[in-house]
């Protein structure tokens, strides 16, 4: 009899840690709108990976940014002029890398969606020709941080803003950046510019 009692008894135990670990899983849950929350690991500097570095080297996203990327200078005995200078460059031609992967993977998706006909676009083919006419007219970019690194090195935030970047949407519209498929290129544009006109009047409504 002695040994139910037991068993009894910690079977109480359990239920009510369990119970107790429930409530506070779900008053965490509450607390954040019903949202888990998501721990991201702490940012390092590629360079002294043992140090702590700002979170915008790692590629998180900084408030009024709309695209950005991140370029990097080893250390240089011509100063930290030269340093920035270098890291600007590379963080440019990134950003325009990702501007350029962007408007290629949107432009594929229109014309898997809009195309009335059997149309096959080289996605590689257009993204190289943006990218190529980007990297040199990219306009409105501008640095937003830098950080010296521990070791000496130099990390530069360049990025452009909404603004900036449906400007260099609509430096795109008169660049035949598809040659083999030029007006479906160009009804491509006329869509995303009229998108973004709607998405414009939302935003002051």
């Amino acid at each position: 009899m002695a040994w139910r009692v037991l068993a009894r008894n910690q079977t109480m135990k359990k239920f009510r840690l369990i119970s107790a670990v429930s409530l506070l899983i779900l008053a965490g849950c509450a607390s954040n709108g019903g949202r888990t929350s998501l721990e991201y690991a702490s940012c390092t500097f590629p360079d002294a990976p043992e140090k702590v570095a700002p979170t915008w080297v790692c590629d998180q996203p900084v408030n009024d940014v709309f695209m950005q990327a991140v370029g990097y200078s080893k250390p240089k005995q011509s100063g930290v002029g030269v340093m920035k200078d270098i890291a600007a460059q590379e963080a440019r031609n990134r950003l325009a890398q990702n501007f350029a992967q962007t408007i290629a993977s949107e432009y594929s998706r229109f014309v898997k969606e809009e195309a009335t006909t059997d149309t096959e676009v080289s996605v590689d083919k257009v993204e190289q020709v943006i990218q190529s006419n980007v990297a040199m007219n990219l306009v409105y970019s501008r640095i937003y941080r830098t950080q010296v690194s521990p070791s000496g090195g130099m990390y530069v935030l360049v990025g452009i803003n909404k603004e900036a970047y449906d400007e260099n949407v609509k430096r795109l519209f008169n660049n035949p950046m598809d040659p083999e498929h030029p007006e479906l290129f160009q009804q491509f544009m006329v869509e995303k510019s009229q998108a973004t006109l709607d998405e414009t009047r939302e935003r002051m409504q």
